[in-house]
């Protein structure tokens, strides 16, 4: 062996790492032993975090009015108005054990758009993380900022008298099958106009139906 061929050996044996992938090694022991200590595997651990749903052509956008009363309406890819329920609960234990089930019941929800606040919101932002769904919190003063007159909702009251007439005109815009705007109630409204506010804000829509007051 020349020189030149001893001095390229290792004088120790092995290599010392660089500290930065000692470091990385450490890290991934460190995450293994956590992982061990939980019960996890990395198989267990991944399912903890679904991937993001994809958007496709059968994708669904939904839009939810929080309270015992819970309106659900559900857009389709085009952004119109496929249909339209109301869930009544008997407290908001009830309520929060359902919002998962609520969003297994519909076929690929893409898009959660929640009206409210506070632990209900907290709950539903956690089954649609849980199921890679995308999900925003918004009060009531910003979709109806976008539709209605400042005169249209200077209180409570009418502004859900005011939601109710634009969700009829919605469920017409759409030529929505088996809902009349008869049978509507103040939860179901508002959820159609929160979640028209949504597709349109995350451009699922470019068109708005023309109002009448």
């Amino acid at each position: 062996m020349g020189r030149r061929d001893r001095d390229d050996q290792p004088k120790w044996g092995k290599r010392t790492p660089p500290k930065s992938e000692r470091a990385a090694a450490a890290e991934a022991l460190g995450a293994d032993e956590q992982r061990r200590r939980a019960g996890l595997s990395k198989s267990a651990e991944a399912l903890r975090a679904p991937p993001v749903r994809l958007l496709g052509e059968k994708s669904r956008f939904v839009g939810v009015d929080l309270g015992l009363a819970t309106g659900i309406a559900i857009y389709n890819r085009d952004g119109r108005l496929e249909a339209v329920r109301s869930r009544h609960f008997q407290s908001r234990d009830a309520l929060r054990a359902a919002a998962g089930s609520i969003l297994d019941e519909i076929p690929q929800v893409h898009s959660v758009i929640v009206e409210g606040g506070g632990e209900l919101a907290e709950v539903w932002q956690r089954a649609a993380a849980h199921r890679g769904i995308h999900l925003r919190v918004v009060q009531a003063h910003e979709w109806r900022g976008r539709f209605f007159y400042p005169r249209e909702h200077r209180s409570g009251p009418e502004a859900k008298a005011h939601a109710l007439k634009m969700a009829a005109q919605v469920l017409e815009w759409s030529e929505t099958k088996g809902v009349s705007a008869a049978s509507l109630g103040h939860d179901a409204a508002e959820a159609i106009m929160v979640g028209l506010f949504g597709v349109f804000e995350a451009g699922w829509t470019a068109e708005l139906p023309r109002f009448r007051r």
